[in-house]
């Protein structure tokens, strides 16, 4: 694969700002988004697969030749195969005939930038067959709870648990909490399994430090308090030049003047630097000392505990 097509890979924990630095970086001319393969109930149609366990360790997968097919046929598409696929995958129209001419003539090859923090788990592998160049997103456990509560968001730990290879290696540790949670889910609330999964992902993500220092660590904090000088930190790891409409998205989308309570949880602009605190309007006193102490040990090794 020649160097301007290395693909990127956007991941880590979810609600830890995956989003935002992927559409971010995707508005490079010579980047393409692509969202989310390995969502498990919001499957991404250019791909036309649908996986069985969210947060898939490819390893332990029986799907695993249907997702090397399917990122091979993303990663490895000719020129004509890339426009036909964007064609389908924004559905034919009139317009149809000049959207293909434009993708296969007039529009360069563009790098494939996959953000999909349920990849997680299969980010090793995703590097090692594709050559990935890997940001890996970091949140505080406290923000990470928090925007789960805020979201209503919760996860069946049954599709960690029934993956045999990942229990039996990265979550080994976790093997006992993992199998109490899933035969006995009523007694263990949302707070607590959210700081369960945080423990879980950034266990993983703490691995990953240590075995792929090439790999870009970000901590969502760190980008949100300062986004200029962090984006030019990716994009430079990246190899692109930020072009000035860049730097006036980035603007945009972290004003001061935009609300961090957004009622809805879908990307939009946000005050970046007030969502570092956010948590504290949503986490009562009683559920962040319970969430600081279930995931202390683990963030010691991304947060001073003074300052997180």
């Amino acid at each position: 694969m020649k160097t301007s097509r290395i693909p990127i890979l956007v991941t880590g924990s979810q609600r830890s700002g995956t989003t935002w630095v992927g559409r971010t970086i995707s508005q490079h001319p010579l980047v393409r988004y692509e969202h989310e393969p390995f969502n498990t109930f919001y499957p991404n149609p250019m791909f036309g697969l649908r996986i069985n366990d969210y947060y898939a360790h490819y390893e332990s997968s029986g799907q695993q030749a249907e997702i090397k097919q399917a990122f091979d046929k993303l990663l490895y598409a000719g020129k004509l195969s890339e426009a036909i696929s964007l064609c389908r995958a924004t559905g034919i129209s009139r317009y149809t005939p000049a959207q293909f001419f434009k993708q296969l003539c007039l529009t360069p090859r563009q790098r494939i930038l996959i953000k999909d923090p349920i990849a997680l788990l299969s980010a090793s592998w995703l590097y090692k067959t594709y050559g990935c160049q890997v940001i890996c997103m970091i949140r505080n456990p406290l923000a990470f709870v928090a925007s789960q509560k805020k979201a209503d968001w919760d996860i069946d730990f049954e599709h960690l648990r029934r993956q045999k290879a990942l229990m039996n290696s990265q979550l080994t540790p976790f093997k006992s909490d993992l199998e109490y949670v899933c035969a006995h889910p009523e007694s263990v609330d949302l707070i607590d399994r959210s700081a369960l999964l945080w423990n879980v992902l950034h266990a993983v993500i703490l691995e990953y430090r240590r075995t792929y220092p090439e790999w870009l660590f970000i901590r969502h904090e760190d980008a949100a308090r300062d986004p200029v000088p962090a984006f030019q930190r990716m994009f430079s790891y990246l190899g692109l030049e930020p072009t000035p409409e860049i730097q006036a998205y980035i603007a945009t989308y972290t004003s001061a003047r935009k609300n961090v309570h957004a009622q809805s949880t879908k990307y939009q602009p946000r005050d970046s630097k007030a969502s570092i605190h956010a948590w504290q309007d949503i986490l009562s006193d009683e559920e962040a000392l319970r969430v600081d102490a279930a995931t202390r040990k683990i963030a010691a090794n991304f947060y001073d505990h003074s300052t997180s």
